[in-house]
Formats: structure tokens, C-alpha cells, sequence
């Protein structure tokens, strides 16, 4: 049974189900709060639910945070989530809602708008399991990227091109811990660059072709940001969080990634050394360890990438403005 859809305009590689699956977040079903379909409806009867996004459109690679106030309609049911389609009713990506410390009515969802999707009117709709809640007219404005060539040698040529299991293995284990939604909140500021150089030697969103050495090749994006830095340098925290993964992998070399906000996490590869821990709590700026060019790579340089809801976002965004920003969704909300 579907619930009537609100007609009121919002003031304001590799693939996984972005499901809440930490030990440290599980619940059984009988500690839940389960809400009918029933319930819903009456709540939304006594009074529509009112959701803000920040921002109001947006460009491919950028985050949307999706806001409520669930005071009065007691929703608080765990398959709660956003979902943005495109103008074709395609549904690009989701994300479910949390809770922010102090504010236990306010709950937040963060997407991503995918750096492919489809420019033009779209839609944030507001489902659980019973139906949906509301949709959101959205608009997803035009962005042009960059294009390159990648020339491979044999080595990088066979860590992209030759089957191996335990690639297979490392691949399906990072999106398993990207996948995850918890519900601690680390960091709700703006984001600082993980090393002190902005010499980007490739952007976000990039297309890329890759030759390989012989004579094929194939294309792909580039889903963060390469900054040019020597083989040393030291690589440190965006902002706070947990240490969810710490460790060499075959194609991105070592690598360490932060939780830092419920489906918002920040990766660093291609790192010559690692001085932190799966499980570590860190600080804005904390060591995390130095820069390099291990795994697939054609020098010294950091890949600093940002993973909202699974979906690669625009690094640079974070640094311009933070995506949780109580302050402004509360704003938002009663005016």
C-alpha cells in the first residue's frame, strides 16, 4: 500500500547494499522500534512531515543533506531512507537516516549525486518498508569534467587486467565496510586537506583511459583526488573518526579509511607506510601515515577520496562547507 506522496517543494567500483551491519550498530528485531504502515499514515494525517535539503540542487559529485524533525510523527523505524531518481525515475542511490548527538527528533540522511547521473529534474523520495512518506522535487544541475590518458607498463597493466582471487577478496571486503551505516558522529565541521600540498595531479570525476601495454584499452572515472606529493610525505586525518580499515591491498596499495559521520567516509591510498589501527579513534590531523606509490600507481601521490552512502562525492565540497551542519538544518526547519 502506498503512502500518499507530498506535493509540498523541499525548503531548503564495485557494488553493495548500504545496510546497517556493524556489530557495534546491530539490534534485534524486538529492541527496534516498529512502526506500522497504519501509524504512518496517521501521523502524516495529523500533519504532513516537512523535509529540508541542503542544498536545494546540485551538481554530479556533491552531497545533499536530507533533514526532519520527527517530533511529532514517530517514525522511528530503522528502514527509514532517502532515495534520489533521476527524471527517469531511476533510483541513483539511497541512503538511511540517523540521529544527531543532542537532538534525538532530528534525523539526517546524507546522499551523494552520483558523477554520472543524468542532468536535469529529479526527485528525493522519503520511504520506508510501509510506502512513501514524501517526494522532493530536486534538480541536478550540469557539470563538465576532465578527460585523460593513462599509459600502463606490464605491472599496472596485470593488476587491472589479470583475474586473482584475493583481489576479488580485498574488493568485496572494502565494500562491505563502505557499506555500513553506523551511528556515531565523529566530525560535524568542514574538512581539511590530508597533506599540506594542492598540487591536484589528477581531479575528481576525471574520465580516464587507460592503455595498457598490449595495445587495449579501457575507460573508467576517477572517483577522488590525486595530489601530487613525494614519496614521505606525511598523510593526515580530514577530520575525525574511527579507523575502519588499515591495511596493503593489491590494487590500492596501502591504504587506511575513516568512518567520520554514519555512511560518510574518507580513503587514502597508494600510502608507503601505515601508523594507525583498524578501531582507532582519531583527531582532525592525526598522523595516519606517509605517502607513497604502492599498489597501482605511476608515482609518488596520495588518492584522497570521500564515500557518502557507498557513492563517491567531490572531495572539495567537504572542505567548502560541512555536510552536517546543525546549526543550518535546524535553521531551515522552523523557517
Amino acid at each position: 500500500m502506498t503512502i500518499p506522496a507530498s506535493t509540498e517543494a523541499a525548503t531548503s567500483t564495485e557494488a553493495a547494499a548500504s545496510t546497517e551491519t556493524t556489530a557495534s550498530t546491530e539490534t534485534t528485531a524486538s529492541e527496534e522500534t516498529v512502526v506500522s504502515e497504519e501509524a504512518v499514515q496517521e501521523a502524516i494525517a495529523r500533519q504532513e512531515p516537512r523535509f529540508v535539503l541542503i542544498p536545494e540542487s546540485a551538481r554530479p559529485g556533491e552531497p545533499v543533506t536530507v533533514a526532519f524533525n520527527d517530533t511529532f510523527y514517530g517514525f522511528g523505524r530503522r528502514d527509514l531512507q532517502a532515495v534520489l531518481l533521476d527524471s527517469r525515475d531511476r533510483r541513483l542511490t539511497k541512503a538511511v537516516f540517523f540521529d544527531i548527538p543532542g537532538e534525538p527528533a532530528l534525523k539526517v540522511a546524507i546522499l551523494a549525486v552520483p558523477s554520472t547521473a543524468l542532468i536535469g529534474d529529479a526527485a528525493i523520495r522519503i520511504e520506508t518498508g510501509a510506502g512513501i512518506v514524501s517526494e522532493i522535487p530536486f534538480i541536478i544541475e550540469s557539470r563538465e569534467f576532465l578527460h585523460e590518458t593513462i599509459s600502463l607498463n606490464q605491472e599496472n597493466t596485470d593488476l587491472r587486467t589479470v583475474q586473482d582471487a584475493q583481489k576479488t577478496a580485498e574488493s568485496e571486503h572494502l565494500w562491505a565496510v563502505i557499506s555500513r551505516t553506523g551511528r556515531e558522529v565523529y566530525s560535524d565541521g568542514i574538512f581539511t586537506n590530508p597533506v599540506e600540498s594542492t598540487r591536484r595531479t589528477s581531479p575528481y570525476g576525471t574520465r580516464r583511459t587507460y592503455h595498457y601495454i598490449d595495445g587495449e584499452s579501457d575507460t573508467t572515472v576517477h572517483a577522488g583526488i590525486d595530489i601530487g606529493v613525494p614519496t614521505g610525505t606525511q598523510v593526515r586525518a580530514c577530520a575525525a573518526g574511527r579507523v575502519v580499515l588499515a591495511r596493503e591491498r593489491i590494487v590500492t596499495g596501502n591504504t587506511v579509511i575513516l568512518e567520520h559521520i554514519p555512511s560518510v567516509y574518507s580513503l587514502y591510498y597508494h600510502m608507503d607506510s601505515i601508523v594507525v589501527a583498524e578501531g582507532d579513534i582519531v583527531e582532525e590531523g592525526a598522523l595516519l601515515g606517509e605517502s607513497g606509490s604502492t599498489g597501482l600507481a605511476t608515482g609518488p601521490h596520495l588518492h584522497w577520496e570521500i564515500r557518502v552512502s557507498t557513492e563517491n562525492a567531490d572531495p572539495d565540497i567537504f572542505l567548502s562547507r560541512p555536510v552536517l551542519d546543525k546549526k543550518d538544518i535546524l535553521n531551515k526547519l522552523t523557517n
